[in-house]
């Protein structure tokens, strides 16, 4: 069965690519939305509006759609607008704990047949120096990034632990993947 991925997101399709598993992107028509719902609600909903979005455009094959968001204090942090407000988002979640959540949806072509799967990890970052904060907006690298860090870029060094799987940070969460594939009766290794 051929698998698309509804996501513009090189991380994503880098780690589908790690894991040897072949796919094409495929086009999404979606303005990721940050309701007034619970974090994880969401992201469900971003994810399979991403997946449905993306079925649209392909005639067979599984369609794959995802998101992240990180939530601290009860607040959705999305992507920053500017580096005011990643520094913003820096300073909240520096020095405690945060949970970044990853949703999937799934949906089958033709048919539709739908399926969602969420992920949480709770990240603990350390207190940054006034020279590692300046450092780290002298790069891009916040820019595009939920809470404004990735946890496999140069924000790395920020994160003291982290309690759930590392793969739901970087926003594609395997297990999830193959639950989405066994709940939809989809063999992947053909």
């Amino acid at each position: 069965m051929k698998l698309y991925l509804a996501s513009s997101s090189p991380r994503r399709a880098h780690m589908l690519a790690d894991w040897g598993i072949p796919f094409s992107i495929v086009k999404t028509d979606v303005d990721e939305v940050m309701l007034d719902a619970a974090p994880e609600n969401c992201a469900a909903q971003n994810a399979l509006a991403k997946a449905k979005s993306g079925s649209d455009h392909v005639d067979a094959g599984l369609v794959i759609g995802a998101d992240t968001i990180v939530a601290c204090d009860g607040r959705i942090l999305g992507k920053p607008l500017d580096e005011a407000q990643a520094r913003d988002m820096l300073a909240l979640l520096e020095g405690r704990e945060h949970r970044v959540i990853t949703a999937m949806a799934a949906v089958l072509v033709p048919g539709k047949a739908t399926a969602t799967r969420t992920s949480i990890t709770h990240v603990f970052m350390r207190h940054l120096s006034e020279s590692e904060r300046q450092a780290y907006f002298d790069n891009p690298e916040y820019r595009d990034k939920a809470g404004a860090y990735a946890v496999q870029g140069l924000a790395a060094s920020f994160i003291e632990r982290t309690e759930g799987p590392m793969d739901t940070i970087i926003g594609f969460t395997m297990s999830d993947f193959h639950a989405l594939c066994i709940e939809l009766h989809v063999d992947m290794r053909r």
